[in-house]
């Protein structure tokens, strides 16, 4: 092939590529899915600017909702309706408003109903009309309806705002779906999910031999998410074929079932949806996810063909941003003064500390942030309309601090009362032998033969001896609680690890282990005196399955039916380390936080995940919180809403991403302003500016060294980056470098992951010593927590890639004593200081500026004269101008910010020889170099040894390679990864891995 026709094969490949990225773009989506795979449970909602609604009353969720309340109250029986006022009055209050509308009093509440808006207005309004004069009834109805419109308008309008929660059991109208699933194909790997996996799973155990339990054993899975981030693999058979499966293969195919069902839904649905193929997702994850799962989430799901996957919210901040949406309620006008009466006033900003509690099924997140509202409405000039007087606010949310636990959640409680079961029905069957009200032969061979002396008395089964070493807060402490499990195990085995036929009796028991978290965590008001508690029972038939599932035989000899029952005081010791510890979490966050913070405190408390259901939750967080001196007891500012608590963490990611991608300037909204509409731009980003936890190194001792600090902020380090960093100093190696997370102090620390340092050593060919010596290593994170390892023999060196002005130039013309000569500093020039003792040769910035002001001391000293100047110099390599030997220099703290006109002018300071007066010298401007930054950016400049002063964005680069022998170079700079840690699975606390 010759020049031209490879120049012309070229050609057409590129316009091949072009129609083919042209194609894809115009089979796009328009908009975007966020996808919410739980532990648990799972939720999708779905942005579709297909079409927006015009709300003629109120947005159509909140009118249903308002419909609703009405029409219930309407129907309510006086007592329930206005316990404060007498049956008379309600009748007559009702009378006078079906009188006015005209109607029949039993077709009142019809109107609410119908979808006549004009008459389901007037009803409204007679309803304020028809008070009547009695004072006291007055204000029982006003009370009353601020409680309807209280609750109204803090439903979220999810269709005004285009996020659509999909529907992905459309047999059954659920959004949310058990994260359970069945492989059903091996290649390609294809899923079922939701309550058709479930009912697959009992009607397979159900039928199934002990050969095929192996099989069903590997088909279904509770849900991998909690294996997420192990070296794990899943031996699956299907119709004989067998197939080794990673976790994260199986998560990745979980991600993808759920694409699907959200495609299945569009096509079936009656709405109508934009068309396209999805190839935009925003996939939420755990808060404590380590480095390894967050990075995996992207890989995994681009995979999958989405070429544009934002892995910007975890959980507990998706939900901070739910909730905050739902605040405004859907008017901004409205909402965002509301908003303000709850924050703290300072200035034009208005502010206010939120801490969401997220305890799901499987995992417990959290996050501290704090909100601040500012009014940035732009400056209308004289001839401009101001109109209506809108006003445009700035919410910016800072995440002070984030923690949670990956094993803490509800299947965390149920495994606990699925244990308290399993020895409650041993306990009670074992003693009914010994009692002689039910014959078995195993389990008389059991008592006789087998059973540990503890439980033993006169050689006869002691009853409740077995009960007694779970029935307590901690039993997991004392030795006897292994030994009753071990008992227990043996009258009703469920641990099916190594004996897969047990599965179908472990489920069964599972099961009634959640209907009975269900029933005892609810809230119980006793309507005897005797103060009675709730009870769960199980009856013959369902004992009777259990043991048959086993293969025990029993017949029953008393003329009783034979039952289990347990109670709440039970329930309550068995659920209640779990709950102390996620609630334990919360306080330390908060307190460790906000101690340092003067007068600071939690305003806003927001509970989500359906745990935070139990009552139980509820009366801890009243035991703690209502006497933490950070938290200022208002049940008022204690958000949980049920209906929400799984579509939380899907909506919030989805609506963050809305308001991420059509933000617009403020300047641009003075149309809509004048109109009197309120504009609030939500800076999402900024939740990524600041680290939400600490990170600590380990040393010889129990003490560690923090190397990054909970709050500290990140900044572009550099122009091409697409994430915010932060670096540590240089310091030294250690032959094994471990890296923690600590999530706030006294917390717990968690392994975040490590560097081998004997390994470079050995690869360096170095003797201990001068390894520990020679090699310094810097440590880098970014908005991910994803960490990077720098490494450099010695102090490094740096690269200079930009142009500059030459001081030598302009100081020719006013002075004869050159600054630089022959290559060398002749002026002791050092990092900013904050003296104004001044010395010849201190270079500053900001001079005319503050002169104009009459305020000659505030300038910004960028490089001043130091007796130390030979410690500050630094080593420069050069891309430009030809220049191949190093030379040597300065590099400035961070400048601050630039004037508006987008440079920073330079003065050298000099005292004149003849009249020994003092003057500044312009040396020249640099202009702010034209690059687009999503993130805070620092500028330093540079001034080498010829005298060339230059700017630069972000930190100045390093002198670096790709190949690590160049460490055996002083000054060059090799970067690495740490090696992350993979995600422990305790199981203790993992309900599904066959032990319990």
């Amino acid at each position: 092939m010759n020049s031209s026709q490879y120049d012309q094969y070229l050609n057409n490949l590129s316009q091949q590529i072009s129609e083919k990225l042209h194609e894809k773009d115009k089979n796009r989506f328009p908009g975007w899915l966020a996808v919410d795979f739980g532990t648990s449970n799972s939720t999708v909602t779905l942005f579709d600017p297909i079409e927006v609604p015009i709300a003629e009353v109120l947005p159509k969720e909140q009118e249903l909702r308002l419909r609703e309340r009405m029409a219930e109250w309407l129907n309510s029986a006086a007592d329930v309706a206005l316990p404060d006022v007498t049956a008379a009055e309600w009748e007559k209050f009702l009378a006078d408003i079906s009188k006015n509308l005209e109607i029949e009093l039993n077709q009142l509440s019809e109107v609410f109903e119908s979808d006549n808006k004009e008459v389901f207005l007037e009803a409204i309004r007679q309803i304020e009309l028809c008070l009547g004069t009695s004072e006291r009834f007055r204000r029982s109805v006003s009370k009353k309806l601020y409680q309807i419109y209280h609750e109204v308008f803090r439903v979220p309008t999810l269709e005004s705002q285009n996020l659509i929660p999909v529907v992905l059991d459309i047999d059954r109208r659920n959004t949310e779906i058990p994260s359970e699933m069945e492989i059903s194909q091996l290649i390609p790997l294809k899923l079922r999910m939701g309550v058709v996996a479930r009912d697959n799973r009992k009607k397979a155990i159900a039928q199934g031999t002990s050969i095929s339990i192996q099989e069903i054993m590997s088909r279904f899975h509770h849900s991998p998410k909690r294996y997420f981030g192990q070296d794990r693999d899943f031996s699956v058979i299907i119709d004989n074929e067998e197939e080794n499966i990673k976790v994260n293969r199986l998560i990745q195919a979980a991600w993808g079932q759920l694409i699907d069902l959200t495609q299945d839904y569009r096509q079936r649905a009656r709405r109508r949806f934009s068309e396209g193929e999805f190839l935009t997702a925003v996939v939420t994850y755990p808060t404590v996810a380590p480095p390894l799962v967050r990075k995996e989430v992207k890989q995994l799901v681009e995979e999958l063909g989405i070429d544009d996957v934002q892995t910007a919210y975890d959980e507990a901040v998706s939900v901070a941003i739910f909730f905050l949406w739902r605040e405004f309620g859907g008017n901004l006008n409205i909402g965002i003064e509301s908003f303000k009466t709850r924050c703290h006033q300072i200035g034009s900003k208005w502010s206010q500390n939120v801490l969401v509690l997220d305890i799901g099924g499987g995992t417990t997140d959290l996050a501290l942030i704090e909100l601040t509202l500012e009014d940035k409405t732009p400056i209308f000039g004289e001839n401009e309309d101001r109109g209506l007087g809108g006003r445009y606010y700035k919410l910016t949310p800072k995440l002070l601090g984030s923690s949670g636990h990956l094993q803490l959640g509800g299947e965390l409680i149920t495994l606990r009362i699925f244990r308290l079961l399993k020895i409650a029905i041993a306990d009670y069957l074992l003693t009914a032998v010994t009692n002689g009200d039910i014959e078995c032969d195993k389990l008389e061979d059991l008592i006789s033969s087998e059973l540990n002396e503890r439980f033993l008395e006169d050689s006869k089964f002691k009853s409740g001896s077995l009960l007694k070493c779970i029935d307590k807060e901690n039993p997991e402490g004392d030795v006897a609680f292994k030994d009753a499990l071990d008992t227990a195990e043996k009258v009703l085995p469920t641990r099916w690890q190594q004996a897969p036929q047990r599965l179908q009796t472990f489920y069964t028991l599972w099961d009634h282990a959640e209907a009975a978290k269900l029933k005892l965590g609810q809230k119980h008001f006793s309507n005897t005196s005797n103060n009675s508690l709730l009870t769960f029972t199980l009856n013959e038939q369902q004992i009777g399955e259990l043991l048959l599932q086993s293969a025990v035989k029993f017949q029953v000899r008393s003329g009783e039916s034979i039952s289990v029952s347990i109670d709440s005081q039970q329930f309550e010791k068995a659920a209640i380390s779990p709950i102390k510890e996620a609630i334990g979490i919360a306080k330390g966050l908060m307190e460790s936080r906000l101690k340092s913070e003067k007068n600071q405190k939690v305003d806003w408390l927001i509970l989500s995940g359906k745990t935070c259901n139990l009552n139980l939750v509820q009366q801890q967080i009243y035991e703690e919180f209502s006497e933490s001196p950070y938290f200022v007891w208002n049940p008022e500012r204690i958000t949980f809403v049920l209906e929400f608590t799984k579509l939380a963490t899907s909506a919030g990611a989805c609506y963050a991403e809305k308001l991420r991608r059509f933000r617009f300037d403020p300047e641009e909204s003075k149309t809509l302003l004048t109109k009197g509409a309120n504009q609030l731009e939500i800076d999402v980003k900024n939740l990524f500016y600041y680290l939400p936890c600490n990170f600590k190194r380990k040393t010889q001792s129990n003490d560690t060294l923090l190397i990054f600090s909970a709050g500290q902020e990140l900044y572009q380090i550099s122009p091409w980056d697409t994430v915010a960093k932060v670096r540590t100093y240089w310091q030294g190696i250690q032959l094994t470098n471990i890296i923690h997370r600590q999530d706030y102090e006294p917390g717990t620390f968690r392994l975040w992951g490590s560097f081998d340092g004997k390994i470079l050593m050995d690869k360096l060919g170095m003797e201990e010593g001068e390894f520990l010596r020679k090699i310094k290593i810097q440590f880098e994170i970014d908005q991910t927590l994803q960490f990077s390892v720098l490494l450099c023999n010695g102090n490094p060196h740096y690269l200079i890639d930009v142009s500059g002005i030459d001081l030598n130039l302009c100081l020719a013309k006013s002075s004869d004593k050159a600054i630089f000569s022959d290559g060398k500093l002749n002026w002791n020039i050092a990092v900013e200081k904050q003296d104004h003792n001044l010395h010849d040769g201190d270079i500053a910035i900001n001079v005319l500026e503050s002169a104009t002001v009459d305020h000659p001391q505030a300038y910004h000293l960028v490089f001043a004269v130091d007796a130390d100047n030979e410690k500050a110099l630094k080593t420069f390599h050069y891309l430009q101008d030809g220049v191949k030997q190093p030379g040597t220099g300065l590099i400035s703290k961070p400048l601050p910010p630039f004037p508006q006109n987008g440079q920073h002018t330079f003065y050298i300071y000099q005292t004149d020889s003849q009249t020994n007066s003092k003057k500044w010298i312009r040396i020249g401007s640099l202009t702010k170099p034209d690059i687009a930054t999503d993130y805070p950016c620092q500028y330093h400049v540079t001034l080498d040894h010829k005298g060339v002063l230059r700017m630069h964005a972000g930190e100045v680069p390093y002198w670096t390679s790709n190949h690590v022998e160049s460490l055996k170079q002083e000054g060059c700079v090799y970067r690495t990864e740490l090696a992350l840690q993979p995600n422990e699975v305790d199981k203790e606390r993992d309900p599904f891995c066959g032990i319990h």
